[in-house]
């Protein structure tokens, strides 16, 4: 795939940072979004060292109306690439994150915010930037899923608050694909990564896997639409 536009969600760090890094430096102009931009010192970082190829958008998902502010701004312009990589495991990480998540200790308010970022906010943004998608030639929508939103693959059980945002985005990414057959949509299992979401003890390198993902993404062609794949574009189980 020729150079273009690439939105990413939570660009402010993990995979969605790595992938505004990547994605510019391989001369693509990147739309990067925070929901805290004062606070993303390696993004802020990032847009100063390359002005030219990234900017820095302030955006909740969570947010319809700056969901809305934000797809009026890009109005009439061509998206290739929109990446909902925006996500929550709740307040900590793995596997401190299990805690509040399990049979016997459930935080409703917790599941709740995952609900919003994980799966409601991915539907939002895709329908309000599906104009600018229809505009590039090759329009690509990305939900940044996980190996724990595949049902065929629960072996553990745990992270039932994760687990159901995840396999509900995998439902939508494949609801959508149905409708919308002028656009490329697939479900993203990026792999267990050293990031503040995957924790430390993750086995796979985010730059790694960053890669991959943006090699997977440049062969996909309208007949992988609504597939559920690894980084190295491999069918992952529902």
């Amino acid at each position: 795939m020729s150079n273009g536009t690439v939105l990413i969600t939570g660009a402010n760090r993990g995979l969605g940072l790595e992938h505004a890094r990547q994605y510019a430096a391989s001369g693509w102009r990147v739309l990067a979004c925070a929901r805290r931009p004062d606070t993303a010192a390696a993004l802020v970082s990032l847009v100063q060292a390359q002005p030219d190829a990234v900017s820095l958008h302030a955006l909740d998902v969570t947010d319809a109306g700056a969901v809305e502010q934000l797809a009026a701004s890009l109005s009439g312009e061509p998206l290739d690439i929109l990446i909902n990589n925006a996500g929550t495991f709740g307040p900590k990480g793995a596997p401190e994150g299990l805690a509040y998540q399990s049979l016997d200790n459930m935080d409703f308010r917790i599941w709740q915010q995952m609900l919003d970022v994980n799966l409601i906010a991915p539907f939002r943004l895709s329908v309000a930037l599906a104009g600018n998608l229809r505009l590039a030639e090759r329009p690509l929508l990305v939900m940044m899923s996980s190996d724990l939103g595949s049902i065929g693959n629960n072996a553990n059980g745990q992270s039932h608050a994760y687990r159901t945002t995840k396999a509900g985005l995998n439902m939508l990414t494949k609801g959508i694909s149905v409708e919308w057959t002028d656009i490329i949509v697939v479900s993203m299992a990026p792999g267990w990564c050293r990031t503040d979401l995957g924790g430390s003890d993750a086995v796979v390198d985010p730059v790694e896997s960053v890669r991959e993902q943006q090699q997977t993404f440049a062969r996909l062609t309208q007949a992988d639409s609504g597939r559920f794949i690894d980084r190295y574009g491999e069918t992952v189980a529902w």
